[in-house]
């Protein structure tokens, strides 16, 4: 029986051309082959399964090629091609540093670049994963990095490129691996099932390549596993989905139309069945806001080329997209949201996603019956069209119908009739109507306003009066605030308010020590004004605060010091100290 290789090592590039999705890698490393840039250690850095190992082979392979092509590719014909690719070349040395990662592994590599290669012109170091070498391991290659021999070049490949010491990066010339493009890797998938006679659904591969993740080499190994379970039959959407446990979009379309229909029932029961199928409710309040952001973007088709996905599935979205508004979307996507930060927080974690799907199934309702509310207090702001019956006082006082009554009067001089004071039949209108009308609030203001002269006409004036401010009281109130400032846990605050004050007039002068009491002051002088002011009923009272300079200490400390102290109090001292000559001793 025929061995089984997986795809991602049968159809491994062996060419620059081959690589998928890294055009600016590729192009960078045959411009340096043509023109003879090569630098001495190369470092590749980038996610999983991007082509970093297989560039680095290529590179390779390419400068010690005999017969290099025009488009700068190896042949794989000549001597060190054919060597290379059956793993017979001596020049190529393959490092596994996860395995690899202590200082005497690079000591041994160290030495083996002192010799020459015996056949070819560069003699090159892959060293993988090289991230896994040990801070002593890197140290002791630094040197080597740094000045190798003119053959010998290096060529780093790492997936965490910051666990490696800026010391070797500055030694390095830097390729940054992208994510390839889940197009590019449904270009390859169709290019290998063509090359294997496979039979494929695109939407098939498009899920593939989504769940890869921008790593092809992942999307090869989904590939292997959704074919080996078909066994031979159609690489089919559905198999995959069964195969891979992945919630198909179609949930999320049958659940967009019970939203936009109003209908919860149905959302309800769409989501009962998502989770009988086995799939977590997080899982599925992700993939709804990543639906309504698709929604979204087939709204308008310059955006439509970011949706990720087969023609035909685009298709779709651009037709749900047509009937769903703009603003349901905005809407819809907040509540997804929403229901995404809280979910793991939520004790009954079904019920708060139920609730979600309850808001949007109302979310169109809602807007609807804000709109029925906003029309008649739009109409009750406007003029009416037709007469209406209004209280008798306030017609009386109406300048409108005053104004009515003079054109009737200068019409009848004229011989026109323009409007007649007799009643119309009008309909009836609510009395909510006829008191709100701006008019007739203001007239009726005017009215009670005449009425009330006094009370409106002067300003009251100012009770210039307060109670007398004693210096106790100030001591009394100060101390129950500072008491307040103790119980809060701020001793600073506290220990400030127990320095001495004295009142002046309406002005309390507190005696500060420094600075630094100043601005403790500052923090709490105005909840402090706020407080005494109103105790004391006193608007006009002030707070100053006098920094004094605490007085020098002027306590002998040394023994002549306190000689002297002596000396000034008894005088005979000193008479008695020149006469005996005696000295002052420490």
């Amino acid at each position: 029986m025929k061995n089984f290789v997986v795809s991602a090592r049968k159809y491994r590039p062996a060419v620059f051309d081959h690589v998928v999705g890294q055009p600016h890698i590729t192009t960078t490393l045959k411009n340096a082959i043509k023109d003879k840039h090569l630098a001495q250690a190369f470092l590749f850095c980038g996610p999983r399964g991007v082509g970093k190992t297989t560039c680095a082979r290529i590179l390779a392979k390419t400068i010690n090629c005999q017969q290099v092509t025009v488009d700068t590719e190896p042949c794989n014909t000549c001597a060190s091609c054919t060597s290379f690719n059956s793993g017979r070349s001596l020049n190529i040395y393959e490092l596994d540093a996860a395995s690899n990662n202590s200082v005497e592994d690079i000591r041994v590599l160290v030495e083996q670049v002192r010799y020459s290669p015996q056949a070819g012109q560069y003699k090159v170091y892959i060293i993988d994963e090289v991230h896994m070498l040990s801070n002593a391991a890197f140290n002791a290659f630094l040197k080597t990095l740094e000045e190798p021999p003119s053959y010998a070049i290096f060529i780093l490949a790492t997936t965490e490129k910051h666990k490696i010491i800026p010391t070797i990066l500055s030694r390095c010339q830097i390729f940054d691996f992208h994510r390839i493009q889940p197009k590019d890797i449904v270009q390859q998938l169709k290019h290998i099932a063509q090359q294997e006679g496979i039979t494929y659904e695109e939407e098939a591969l498009y899920l593939m390549g989504q769940k890869a993740d921008g790593a092809l080499r992942d999307a090869l190994s989904i590939f292997d596993l959704v074919v080996t379970f078909v066994s031979g039959q159609l690489v089919s959407l559905q198999a995959t989905l069964e195969h891979l446990h992945i919630l198909d979009h179609s949930y999320y379309f049958k659940l967009t139309d019970a939203c936009l229909q109003h209908n919860p029932g149905a959302a309800l029961l769409i989501y009962d069945e998502i989770l009988r199928s086995g799939f977590d409710g997080h899982h599925f309040i992700t993939g709804l806001s990543e639906h309504f952001r698709n929604l979204m973007m087939g709204q308008d088709v310059a955006t439509l080329q970011l949706l990720e996905a087969a023609d035909s599935v685009k298709e779709q979205y651009q037709i749900q997209a047509a009937r769903a508004s703009l603003a349901f979307l905005f809407k819809a996507l907040n509540i997804a949201n929403q229901c995404d930060l809280h979910y793991k927080n939520s004790n009954n974690k079904r019920l708060h996603v139920e609730v979600a799907l309850i808001e949007l199934t109302h979310i169109q309702e809602v807007d609807q019956l804000a709109g029925t509310v906003k029309n008649p207090l739009t109409q009750l702001h406007s003029k009416p069209s037709t007469p209406t019956t209004t209280p008798t006082s306030v017609l009386a006082s109406s300048p409108q119908r005053k104004d009515t009554e003079k054109n009737n009067e200068k019409c009848k001089n004229e011989g026109k009739t323009v409007g007649s004071a007799s009643p119309l039949p009008a309909k009836k209108v609510s009395t909510l109507q006829a008191t709100i009308k701006l008019p007739q609030i203001d007239q009726l203001k005017k009215s009670f306003d005449q009425q009330q002269p006094s009370s409106c006409s002067q300003p009251p004036e100012r009770i210039t009066t307060q109670l007398p401010i004693t210096q106790e009281a100030v001591h009394q109130h100060w101390e129950t605030y500072a008491k307040k400032l103790k119980t809060a846990g701020k001793m600073s605050e506290y220990s400030l308010l127990n320095q001495d004050i004295t009142l002046a007039d309406t002005t309390i002068v507190l005696q500060l020590v420094n600075a630094v009491q100043q601005d403790i002051l500052a923090g709490i002088q105005e909840d402090l004004m706020a407080y005494l002011r109103k105790i004391l009923q006193c608007p006009a009272l002030e707070l100053k605060g006098v920094v004094v300079p605490a007085e020098k200490n002027t306590k002998p400390y040394t023994a002549q010091e306190k000689f002297n102290y002596l000396v000034e109090k008894y005088p005979d001292l000193r008479m008695f100290q020149e006469k005996l000559c005696l000295e002052v001793q420490d």
